[in-house]
């Protein structure tokens, strides 16, 4: 299908949230100096109510909600004279709603409060008269100074001022702020060491002037004026509430941050909210109930304004008695009006109030039930289930149509392990990766892996080369450059050491894999990195081939000029021990390149053919450089540095200004090429997805070479797609980038990347106007992507990417994730999902639909931001072709069903007032009317949203083309709620013409014609099952749920009237119905009409159903009748009780045996049935249009066929 999205229209991706402008000032250990700034308290509330909101503010929320707020209209309304119904009729069932709901939001702020007397009642050691004394986080305020003990928690954002351990270090644990599990480094400024003991504390008088407080857990800027010296504050001194304190006795800080102006509480405050696209579409039907509504009442109004005449003076509508004035033909207006007023009473049920709250049961249990306990979801190396976080968007995931996809842990293993690389202009490293496999077996050539018998290998190295391992590095020809080269993967890096100092025994926290895989290898090749502190690195370097002769050598780290994803390098200044200065960095390719002194055109030729080669056979690759610094230039750098590093405004961009000023002219040492397997399945589960019709994108930082072997590796892309490559990795634009001129440079990528798109969208257009055109892939750059994502060629970009099958974007930052995610969401208008595993995958996961995260080595912050939480790719087909697609179809069933019902029951009562001079007479008594929704048709409703299923499980692999039915919304169209609404139209003809018309000539025992109350009793009790048998007839498959809730409701109903008849009270209204279900129940004609009329009102939809499947099927009642006779192995109920039955192995078997298998034979009656044949076509790519009346006569043929064969 060619889209195309219209010029015309605009859409924004986005945008910056600045900054809380001005700073802050805290005098440390000084309470009542603090007290004039009116700083926040430490008690933190992450409760919606307390006891005087509660009611308001929660009654408040539930009458935001158009229905609830129109009911209590309603409910208003029925308390006037002008009212046809008691007031109990709205009442009740609005109440019966908001208690409910009510209940549900108590519990959860209950809990919430629960959590919160907890955390603000832990006990924190604060510095009072010269002693440590214990008091609640609650009562802690800024400025004072604490005491943190091992394994503690943070009580609120602190700096960080002493440490038991050498050198004023501490460390830390962030699980609770991002997920990860690594330890943690913050050291302490020098000059606040000593401040350890309670006495030495109490003397500390400082004065700290900071930032405001923001929710950016990764900056801070301040300073502290101490001892009449200004001291840079920065990150590194900041301890954040919620950490624990590892590896360290206690600590010693001041308090910065408290409450809900600490940086995690302000983390919390801006989750994106969700609502799905079908329950946006659920808001208009509402509104088109309304309009319904307004039509009935004026049709009636109108009726009742002509009617209202003085010949009827028999009805004496002219007396003054009170209430007379709405029916006094003298003013036929004011007639009209009050009966508008009247039959918006009489009509309410119109609208179901039970609706919203039936679907969040619904939804609610379907995720904490079904979602979170699916074993094949289970991924038991990590012992990690699939995790619902919100109840919200369950239908959506059977509507996604693109799945925008990080590449490195989320279709990868984050396992990353040293490979190969280039120094010097020489390659090292033999081995053969599975991207380079799978290219040799595309090229029908079969590759042999030769393994050396002295291979090492561990977790994090695979590396297989004899020529630098054990020594031999010296004997190279380019000894010097591979000894810089180990160095600087020695010493470039913030990991650090745990456990003993052995090489077999070390263990190392890093913050990412490839940081660990580096120095890993720095190990085995000899230099091996033991221990940290602030100011130092100890390696223990080995020179020759015997492993024993070693020397300890200690580097002193100067300055680390950390990597983000803008500078996308890292570099560290450190001094030897013979005072020699040097600077090394590692980074991107392109970032290095940029920064190459002059001269060194030749090795870079080489390496970034080598780059090219490793990216070809899918590794992740860095460059490594390194420049001797003269020590003036170096003192004269620093003294910049600290100036930047002491600025409380722009501190960040200050300091990439300034390594700015040292990062140049350096000289490349060579590059790293790192190996990140596929995870398990992934090939498979993307070729399922695609088969179901949903396009995937894959978002990556990684070369352009690298994400195009992976796309290749995974199935992503195939050699007879025809790929369009937009890269800036030209020679054109390399030599206008060699000028150097960034106005000239941006001008000419803009006006090339124009062309190119151009140019690609045009040979698009050619290629669908082709009988049998490719599939189409798009592979663009991030440098590319930034000017593509202009809005003059936004709409071009869109257009192509819409039309192609896969989409690769490379070299992408963070926020152009968000923006292409953005681009599609709002540009296009489709479905879309965001899945990935790290903290640079947040934007786009929640900029998109539906976010997934994966709990994977990057932490979890990918999770936290997420919607739905899984553990490998593989399992999002799982995800969405069974339980979103399960989903979808159960709550539209849900919603057409209340639509049906209520409409159905509502219209009997409209054709009544066409019988009573349109004076607004109820048809049905008032407690009926008030049950109908919330007790007598409730519960099959829900029992159908929850365990109504098409086709197994393991079908719903099988034939992934199922999915495209949500994708293309088939279930919800006005087209369905048009089928709906003339069923119920019918029905309700059929309801009350039937039984009043019948009763004319039906008497009781007695020998009397039946009255109003016995007419609408029987037609209500005709309804009431009617509605209830329907929903049998929508089912796909029937449980013993089923049963009961049918049975019961019909049962319910019974009861209710023989106990509602059999009692007389007082009360007027109520001795209308006295006796009446006895009487009629003596009667032939009660159970005549009982058989006859829902027989016939059901008989219009049985014919539907029947034509529909016979002549016009869904896809998946084809599947069903090839099915029909095969066991549905895979229940929910079954589902829930086999997890307490399986043992650890059998789970783990249990979660791949629904991989997709062969297609069977398209044998047997199902393919005799119109439409069998042309789906099976599609799904092998040829259209065929069906052929209702051959089909028709082939079908009676098979079937005389089959009765012979019976015989």
């Amino acid at each position: 299908m060619n889209h195309r999205v219209p010029s015309s229209r605009t859409f924004r991706l986005g945008r910056v949230k600045p900054q809380v402008p001005g700073n802050r000032t805290i005098f440390c250990n000084d309470r009542q100096a603090n007290l004039s700034l009116r700083f926040k308290g430490n008690s933190i509330s992450t409760t919606k109510y307390n006891f005087f909101t509660f009611l308001p503010k929660g009654l408040f929320e539930q009458f935001r909600r158009v229905a609830n707020l129109y009911f209590l209209t309603i409910s208003i309304f029925s308390t006037t004279p002008i009212s046809p119904v008691s007031p109990i009729t709205n009442v009740l069932p609005l109440s019966m709603v908001l208690i409910l709901s009510l209940i549900k939001e108590a519990f959860e702020d209950w809990k919430r409060l629960q959590n919160d007397m907890a955390i603000n009642n832990n006990m924190i050691d604060v510095l009072q008269d010269k002693e440590w004394v214990p008091i609640p986080w609650k009562q802690l305020q800024v400025g004072d100074i604490v005491k943190v003990k091992q394994d503690g928690f943070i009580p609120a954002d602190l700096l960080f001022l002493a440490s038991t351990n050498v050198d004023g270090v501490c460390y830390i644990e962030t699980a609770n702020l991002d997920g990860e599990t690594n330890l943690k480094i913050r050291k302490a400024l020098e000059k606040t060491w000593d401040y350890l003991t309670p006495d030495k504390a109490s003397e500390f008088k400082g004065e700290i002037q900071c930032e405001q407080p923001n929710n950016s857990l990764y900056t801070f800027t301040g300073n502290l004026i101490f001892q009449d010296q200004t001291l840079p504050v920065s990150p590194n001194q900041l301890l954040l509430r919620g950490c624990s304190l590892r590896n360290t006795e206690h600590i010693v800080g001041v308090v910065i941050f408290t409450g809900h102006e600490t940086k995690v509480m302000m983390n919390t405050m801006n989750v994106p909210s969700k609502r799905s696209t079908l329950e946006r579409k659920l808001d208009k039907l509402i509104l088109i109930l309304f309009a319904t509504l307004f039509v009935m009442c004026f049709i009636g109004a109108v009726g009742s304004a002509i009617f209202v005449n003085k010949k009827y003076f028999y009805l004496y509508l002219e007396t003054r008695e009170e209430g007379s004035a709405q029916f006094n033909p003298s003013n036929r207006f004011l007639v009209f009006l009050l009966t508008m007023f009247t039959l918006i009473t009489l009509y309410s049920t119109i609208i179901p109030i039970s609706l919203y709250v039936s679907i969040e049961m619904i939804k609610f249990i379907q995720s904490t039930q079904f979602i979170n306990n699916d074993l094949r979801m289970y991924h038991y190396e990590t012992n990690t289930p699939a995790m619902a976080r919100t109840s919200n968007l369950n239908e959506e995931l059977g509507q996604v149509e693109y799945i925008f996809s990080d590449k490195t842990g989320t279709l990868t293993r984050n396992l990353m392990e040293f490979f190969k690389c280039s120094i010097g202009g020489e390659v090292y490293g033999n081995g053969v990766t599975e991207i380079e496999k799978g290219i040799a077996e595309r090229r029908g050539i079969k590759l042999e892996e030769n393994i050396s018998p002295n291979r090492v290998q561990e977790r994090g190295f695979n590396f297989d080369d004899a020529r630098l391992m054990k020594g031999a590095w010296t004997n190279e020809p380019n000894p010097d450059s591979c000894k810089e080269f180990f160095k600087c993967l020695a010493i470039c890096h913030t990991v650090l050491p745990e456990g003993d100092e052995l090489p077999e025994k070390i263990r190392y926290q890093a913050a990412s894999p490839d940081e660990a895989a580096l120095v890993i290898a720095a190990k085995n090749f000899g230099f091996f990195f033991y221990r940290r502190t602030p100011t130092m690195i100890y390696i223990r370097e080995s020179h020759a081939e015997k492993m024993g002769k070693t020397q300890d050598v200690s580097y002193e780290i100067l300055n680390v000029l950390e990597f983000n994803s803008t500078r996308k390098r890292q570099s560290v200044v450190c001094r030897y021990p013979d005072g020699r200065l040097v600077l090394y960095c590692k980074g991107a390719d392109n970032v290095i390149f940029e920064r190459l002194a002059d001269g060194s055109n030749d090795i870079k030729k080489v390496t970034r053919e080598h780059l090219e080669q490793f990216g070809s056979a899918g590794l992740r690759t860095l460059c490594l450089a390194y420049k001797e610094l003269h020590p003036d230039v170096y003192e004269s750098w620093n003294e910049k540095f600290i100036h930047a590093k002491s600025s409380l405004s722009d501190r960040e961009k200050m300091l990439d200004e300034v390594a700015e000023l040292i990062e140049n002219d350096l000289i490349l040492i060579g590059s790293t090429a790192i190996e990140d397997k596929l995870q398990d399945g992934v090939p498979a589960c993307i070729d399922t997805l695609q088969r179901a019709g949903i396009k995937i994108w894959v978002l990556t930082g990684d070369k352009i070479e690298t994400a195009i072997n992976i796309a290749y590796a995974c199935n992503l892309i195939n050699n007879e797609m025809k790929q369009f490559i937009i890269s800036s990795e030209t020679d054109a634009i390399r030599k206008v980038e060699d000028k150097e001129d960034q106005v000239e440079i941006a001008r000419f990528i803009r006006e090339e990347v124009g062309k190119e798109l151009k140019k690609c969208l045009e040979e698009v257009q050619s290629c669908f106007n082709s009988l049998s055109g490719p599939k189409l892939a798009l592979v663009i750059d991030g440098k590319c992507l930034t000017y593509a994502l202009d809005p003059s060629l936004r709409v071009t970009l869109l257009n192509l990417s819409l039309n192609c099958h896969a989409v690769v974007c490379c070299r992408v930052s963070p926020l152009q994730k968000a923006q292409v995610t953005t681009l599609v969401k709002k540009g296009a208008r489709k479905i879309t999902l965001g899945i990935g595993d790290g903290a640079n995958d947040v934007s786009m996961i929640q900029a998109a639909h539906v976010g997934v995260g994966i709990s994977g080595l990057e932490g979890m912050q990918a999770v936290m931001a997420s919607d739905f939480a899984i553990a490998q790719f593989r399992y999002l087909a799982d995800l969405l072709l069974v339980h979103g697609r399960w989903s979808y179809l159960r709550i539209c069933k849900v919603v057409t069903y209340f639509f049906y019902k209520n409409l159905t029951f509502t219209l009997t009562q409209f054709w009544f007032n066409f019988h009573t001079g349109f004076s607004g007479q109820r048809f049905y008594d008032d407690w009926f009317q008030s049950l109908y929704n919330v007790f007598f048709t409730a519960l099959p409703v829900i029992i159908v949203g929850l365990f109504d299923k098409d086709v197994s499980a393991s079908l719903s692999m099988k034939y992934p083309e199922l999915y495209m039915e949500g994708i293309r919304n088939v279930f919800f169209k006005w087209r369905v709620v048009a089928i709906w609404a003339f069923l119920s139209i019918y029905q309700s003809l059929i309801f009350f013409f039937f039984v009043s018309s019948s009763s004319l000539s039906a008497k009781n025992s007695a020998g009397k014609i039946f009255g109003l109350w016995d007419v609408s009793t029987m037609a209500f009790t005709c309804v009431v099952i009617t509605v209830n048998l329907r929903i049998l007839l929508m089912s796909n498959s029937i449980t013993r749920w089923h049963y009961i809730s049918v049975g019961g409701s019909i049962l319910g109903w019974f009861v209710f009237v023989f106990m509602y008849t059999g009692i007389k009270t007082r009360y007027d209204r109520q001795e209308n119905m006295y006796f009446v279900m006895y009487v009629l129940m003596r009667t032939a004609y009660f159970y005549f009409t009982l058989l006859l009329v829902p027989a016939a009102a059901l008989f219009c939809d049985f014919v539907y159903i029947g034509v529909q499947r016979w002549f016009y099927p869904y896809d998946y009642q084809i599947i069903q009748e090839q099915h029909r006779h095969e066991n549905d192995e895979s229940s929910g109920a079954r589902l829930l009780e086999i997890g307490n039955q399986l043992t650890q192995a059998e789970e783990r078997s249990h979660g791949v045996s629904p991989l997709p298998r062969a297609l069977s034979k398209h044998t047997g009656f199902a393919f005799d049935s119109p439409g069998y044949e042309s789906f099976f076509a599609t799904q092998l790519g040829v259209q065929t249009p069906q052929k209702p009346w051959d089909v028709a006569r082939r079908a009676s043929v098979k079937s005389k066929a089959k009765s012979g064969q019976k015989k």
